[in-house]
């Protein structure tokens, strides 16, 4: 398998079924399911008081045996606000990850997160306040899952966000992910124990919380943002910067195949090999070395570049020879 190929060296992945990709499912299941639900009421009940749609998660109704809720609430929104505030971080989030990740990790991150927001958000409810009926809906956990999962992937990239739709500030993407999570930490523990926000917990906080984690977290399985997340790699030795020369050349014998960088043909009678085996000790090397002590993730955009040129020509090469 050529890099290109790769999930993390492709720069814009077209995965999907029948043309549509998995962001646009997403995005036109939660307008669908809007309009079906409270344009039409459909898969709810009207109360004097309003429209409530059916299809959110709560201890209660797991315990009731309604298993299909966990991915269902996903998609489910209170009104139109509710609604159109999910699809705008849905909408850039979802799309960053679509391209970057493909439909196949979009999929995975959105129900990844939208599973761990909601049993964080039940966790939190039923051990705090004891409430195990009150339904969790909305696309929010979801939708900040993705943008964690986005800012682990490219963290300095620098965007436009609006206070209060009005002003007008620079940031970078992980900059304000962790914003975004710390304030939400903030006034979700706020209205949890002081007793003096309760307007705030008609928001689901902790849902937002524990999606974004699950970004987090997937992005760095992956190997984005450092060393990848793995159980078997978090509880072994992190490998030592002075690692020594022999130990380096293992690794890079490890790491060749992976990357496709064949060893180049040595014997007197090639003329391509004099300058590709420099290139390969004095470009290449480096930066597999890079990688076997500080992962994948740690990759500059002109490393995996070099990588891809390091791919091509030995490509090239092996088609001569």
């Amino acid at each position: 398998m050529a890099l290109s190929d790769r999930d993390y060296m492709r720069e814009s992945p077209r995965t999907s079924v029948r043309g549509v990709t998995a962001f646009q499912a997403a995005m036109l299941l939660n307008i669908g399911m809007f309009v079906l639900q409270h344009g039409f009421h459909l898969f709810g009940q009207v109360w004097k008081d309003g429209f409530y749609p059916y299809g959110g998660i709560s201890a209660e109704a797991l315990a009731r045996g309604q298993v299909w809720t966990i991915f269902t609430y996903a998609f489910v929104h209170a009104d139109l606000w509710h609604l159109l505030l999910n699809l705008m971080l849905l909408g850039y989030a979802g799309m960053g990850v679509q391209k970057h990740f493909g439909s196949r990790h979009f999929l995975a991150i959105y129900l990844l997160s939208a599973i761990t927001g909601a049993a964080t958000e039940m966790i939190v409810n039923g051990w705090a306040r004891g409430d195990t009926v009150t339904p969790l809906i909305g696309a929010s956990a979801s939708a900040f899952g993705l943008l964690m999962a986005l800012a682990v992937m490219l963290p300095g990239q620098e965007l436009t966000a609006f206070i209060y739709f009005i002003i007008p500030v620079r940031l970078r993407m992980w900059t304000l992910a962790k914003g975004l999570f710390l304030a939400q930490l903030v006034v979700g523990v706020a209205g949890l124990f002081s007793g003096v926000l309760p307007e705030v917990m008609q928001i689901a906080y902790f849902a937002h919380l524990g999606g974004a984690a699950a970004g987090w977290f997937y992005a760095r399985s992956l190997g984005y943002g450092g060393r990848p997340m793995t159980y078997a790699s978090q509880w072994q030795p992190q490998p030592a910067l002075r690692m020594r020369k022999p130990e380096l050349a293992r690794a890079r014998r490890m790491l060749r195949p992976q990357l496709d960088l064949e060893e180049p043909d040595t014997s007197p009678t090639s003329g391509r090999a004099a300058p590709i085996e420099t290139f390969i000790e004095e470009e290449v090397n480096p930066i597999l070395d890079k990688i076997s002590v500080e992962g994948m993730g740690s990759l500059t955009d002109e490393e995996r570049r070099t990588l891809e040129r390091a791919s091509r020509l030995m490509n090239r090469d092996k088609q001569q020879g």
